[in-house]
């Protein structure tokens, strides 16, 4: 008789969601999350580390990605930004900005504190939409034009003006 174990390395933080399937090589800049295969964590920001790692992605909160547009890193493919409670999220300016210098798509993701999505950018750019199950949501959520039956929110939400609307 044979008996195999198989050994699980406990994956500790968040699980880091690309709005692009498949995801592309991604530097996360940002503490909590775990990695995996196609994506790499630098909690203190882009370093000589991930400069090693060339992704094509860069993923992080507003304040990182300005800096990396100030020291010139040009991500080949897209941009994540993160937007915290009780931080300001990704603004009108931050967005031209990353834009212009970084030429690929940005897109926004609305993180709890423990950096669980929930909500991310449209692929239309038209709000964020949410994830998970959110049935019994009051009025103040609209639906997407892009086909995308997942509750939108069209303007800047806090987490806690989202959990007024769940409640």
């Amino acid at each position: 008789m044979i008996i195999r174990i198989q050994l699980r390395r406990r994956k500790n933080g968040a699980r880091f969601v690309h709005p692009m399937d498949p995801m592309p090589r991604t530097a996360i800049l940002a503490p909590g999350f775990q990695e995996t295969k196609l994506s790499r964590v630098f909690p203190a920001g882009w370093n000589e580390a991930a400069d090693r790692f060339q992704p094509t992605s860069i993923a992080g909160p507003p304040g990182q990605l300005r800096r990396l547009a100030r020291e010139g890193v040009r991500p080949q493919h897209s941009v994540v930004a993160f937007s915290y409670d009780g931080q300001e999220g990704l603004t009108a300016s931050d967005r031209e900005l990353f834009w212009k210098t970084f030429g690929v798509p940005v897109f926004e993701q609305l993180l709890s504190a423990s950096n669980e999505l929930i909500a991310m950018e449209c692929d239309a750019h038209e709000g964020l939409h949410l994830v998970g199950d959110f049935q019994g949501l009051k009025a103040g959520i609209s639906t997407c034009p892009c086909g995308n039956p997942a509750p939108r929110m069209a303007g800047p939400r806090r987490i806690e003006e989202l959990a007024e609307l769940l409640a």
